[in-house]
């Protein structure tokens, strides 16, 4: 199969725009055979005899089989649950749901082997195989030429919003002869399962970095060179290597404070930082006098902070040189290691841990919500596994690399898509074509 681009002269105007001679303008309602919404009840999380799908089971396009529901076979409200079993190749439509999330698709393909129904939010679709492929109209959902009509149809609500079936059969779509829909619907295929090749890949690479951070982390695993005494001893925080040592934060790292008086009409710029250890960010400058009584310090790089009001959510990361001149409230205390005991990314990584996370968390006393502060004092009495700074640096160095390869293919995965998304446009529209 190859792929051309054809001559502009080829192309005739339409109101969905520019497209190749011989591809056709439709009414979506033309191409139905049947669509019909599913049965609303109060579903079971216990397997009552049919799995039910609802719209949180409809993502990116598939149809997945987690978090399942279920109901009756035989409906003790008199319903034929039969008139709702789903067949292979129907599309379901979600019509019924918040703005952000209405309108998505996905073919249906029975992966459980048993009968399986839908919930009332849902559109079961039977397209004319004649004269549509279902799965060149899965792609044509991800198009702004659908999207667009579905904003154009929906009906805000307080709760949920919604379009009807009487608007959604009127979405006009161009119409390639059916070869080539294949065809197209055969090159985007392609595409989808090389992102979801890459997509289980970062699944692999993920559950390896945690198991690296477990083991390294705790002396489950460790690097020969390292290894003084192979004997394990019992701690409070569980069973560690003889030659590693329990110390507490408070000994381990001094605390930074210089603090300052701001000049009213010097520009300050303060740093922030995100939740889930996802690191610093720059705020815009300001003027010392919109600080107010503000207690404020320098920052000195290389560093471990954290931002007392959201440790628990893992607001922590390390200062470097990009944030020398800049400053933080007394909300983002600094901790710089000691020399010759402590590695500024070992600790980190430490604190980026579940043990690290559930630590913070313990130190973050406080009432529901995100009213939990985390107590200064508290966090200086927690204990961590220390190992020989040489291993610290080799620990930290292995999930560096971890990390970077995780990153690597989280980009090659948004390429992918970019390049599907692009080459979708185009052969949605007959800019470009299959032969």
């Amino acid at each position: 199969m190859s792929i051309i681009k054809l001559k502009k002269n080829l192309y005739k105007k339409t109101k969905v725009g520019d497209i190749p001679e011989n591809w056709d303008v439709r009414s979506l309602g033309n191409l139905i055979v049947e669509m019909k919404s599913g049965l609303s009840r109060k579903l079971a999380d216990k397997d009552l005899g049919l799995p039910v799908l609802r719209s949180n089971n409809l993502v990116n396009n598939e149809v997945v089989f987690d978090n399942l529901l279920y109901w009756y076979f035989d409906d003790p409200q008199g319903a034929n649950t039969k008139g709702y079993f789903l067949n292979d190749g129907e599309i379901l439509v979600n019509f019924i749901n918040s703005p952000a999330q209405i309108g998505k698709c996905a073919l249906f393909i029975n992966k459980l082997g048993r009968p399986i129904i839908y919930t009332t939010n849902l559109l079961s679709l039977s397209l004319d195989s004649e004269q549509i492929d279902p799965g060149f109209f899965l792609s044509l959902t991800l198009s702004s030429l659908y999207k667009k009509f579905i904003q154009s149809i929906t009906k805000p609500a307080i709760n949920q919003a919604s379009f009807t079936t009487k608007d959604f059969r009127k979405f006009t779509l161009p119409l390639p002869p059916l070869f080539e829909q294949k065809k197209i619907s055969q090159v985007l295929s392609a595409w989808d399962e090389a992102i979801e090749k890459n997509r289980e890949l970062l699944k692999v690479y993920l559950r390896r970095r945690k198991g690296l951070s477990q083991n390294l982390l705790s002396g489950g695993l460790r690097f020969k060179e390292f290894i003084q005494d192979d004997q394990l001893i019992k701690t409070k925080v569980g069973t560690l290597p003889a030659d590693w040592h329990l110390r507490s934060i408070s000994n381990i790292v001094t605390r930074v404070k210089k603090s300052f008086t701001p000049e009213p009409d010097t520009l300050y710029q303060e740093i922030g930082i995100r939740s889930h250890a996802k690191g610093i960010f720059h705020k815009e400058k300001v003027t010392g006098k919109s600080l107010g009584n503000k207690s404020v310090f320098w920052i000195e790089p290389d560093c471990f902070v954290v931002n007392i009001v959201f440790a628990w959510e893992h607001a922590i990361a390390k200062t470097t040189e990009a944030e020398a001149g800049m400053i933080a409230s007394h909300r983002f205390p600094m901790y710089k290691p000691k020399k010759d005991l402590l590695d500024l990314d070992y600790l980190l990584y430490y604190f980026k841990s579940a043990r690290g996370k559930h630590l913070l968390g313990l130190a973050s006393p406080g009432g529901a919500g995100r009213n939990k502060t985390l107590g200064q004092s508290d966090f200086a009495k927690l204990q961590i596994p220390v190992p020989s700074l040489e291993e610290q640096r080799k620990i930290a160095s292995v999930l560096s690399e971890a990390d970077k390869e995780i990153d690597l293919l989280r980009q090659h995965i948004k390429t992918l898509k970019e390049q599907k998304k692009g080459l979708m446009q185009k052969l949605l529209t007959g800019e470009v074509r299959t032969i």
